[in-house]
């Protein structure tokens, strides 16, 4: 590069001491030293930017044009190096994730708020949206990094993916309901009750009964099993089952309140299990707050694990294993 930091600064020592001698003394280098990076400069431009006299030495007009210009340059570059520091310190800077339904309430919403309480000027960018549309999301370079259900899509060659969540999901419903006291539940029998639920990728839509029942459908588009009723958000599920005979299909760490107050019970029998993870351009590199982010939702899904496996323990006799 012609124009450096360097050479500007040397430049600038030069005309302020109006002597080289002084000037390298300044700058902690050898008077050589500072005469071969100024000749150098010169070479590099084409134009003479010092005249020099038994006097002292003055800028030439092109070496005053090139002072007028290179203050400003000089502030630019150490703003540019400020502001290298700060994002890399997390000061400042932006992560932009697209989450599916279940990973953001899972640990998405959690891990948000860890990181702003670690690093409060960092701002975030966060989009909840049906697990394939996060995949057309980070391709299309609208996010940082998605975390969604990565069937199908970790040995796409422009997708780097991390499985994250293998969660198991239970089906529950009121006190009372008809599915209860009746021992394990095959799905052929939750089928014959409405699900409150968000759409299933073909991986678990594949154990299904064919055809239309009262519990959804399957996509012919795509295969997915599409419940009665589709969330997109799977928050206050307990709500659906209060009065009705709507199954849902969750954790039990998300309906731990629920199932402490009495309002839901598990129906034992059939589970499944979740599958999703990180997903991110295979050749973009991950900003220092997205990565900062990612270790975030990492520590909140190992934490996620414990407790349901917590909660398994306590409620053992009502999942029909032990």
């Amino acid at each position: 590069m012609v124009v450096t930091g360097t050479r500007l600064k040397h430049l600038l020592s030069v005309t302020k001491h109006g002597h080289f001698g002084l000037a390298a003394d300044s700058l902690k280098i050898s008077q050589p030293a500072l005469s071969k990076s100024i000749l150098g400069f010169e070479t590099a431009l084409g134009v003479k930017l010092l005249d020099r006299s038994r006097s002292g030495v003055v800028l030439t007009v092109f070496g005053e044009l090139v002072l007028q210009h290179g203050n400003a340059i000089l502030h630019e570059q150490a703003q540019l190096l400020r502001e290298i520091k700060l994002l890399a310190n997390l000061d400042i800077g932006v992560a932009r994730v697209s989450f599916g339904p279940y990973p953001s309430v899972v640990s998405g919403y959690a891990a948000a708020a860890r990181m702003l309480a670690l690093h409060p000027n960092l701002r975030l960018s966060l989009h909840v949206e049906d697990w394939r549309n996060v995949i057309d999301v980070v391709l299309a370079e609208q996010s940082d990094f998605g975390v969604a259900e990565i069937g199908g899509w970790e040995t796409d060659h422009r997708l780097a993916t991390e499985l994250l969540g293998e969660h198991r999901a239970r089906v529950f419903c009121r006190p009372g309901h008809p599915l209860l006291g009746k021992g394990p539940r095959t799905l052929e029998h939750l089928c014959a009750f409405p699900w409150a639920a968000t759409r299933l990728p073909k991986r678990v839509a594949d154990h299904f009964p064919p055809g239309n029942h009262p519990a959804g459908h399957i996509d012919p588009l795509n295969g997915d099993f599409v419940p009665a009723i589709e969330l997109n958000v799977p928050m206050r599920l307990g709500q659906f089952t209060a009065g009705t005979d709507v199954l849902v299909l969750a954790n039990l760490a998300l309906l731990e309140k629920e199932l402490e107050a009495g309002e839901v019970v598990p129906v034992p029998g059939f589970t499944t299990f979740s599958r999703y993870g990180f997903v991110h351009l295979q050749t973009r590199s991950i900003s220092p707050a997205a990565q900062a982010f990612m270790d975030e939702i990492r520590a909140v899904e190992a934490e996620f694990v414990a407790r349901e496996e917590s909660l398994a323990v306590r409620y053992r006799t009502e999942l029909g294993i032990g």
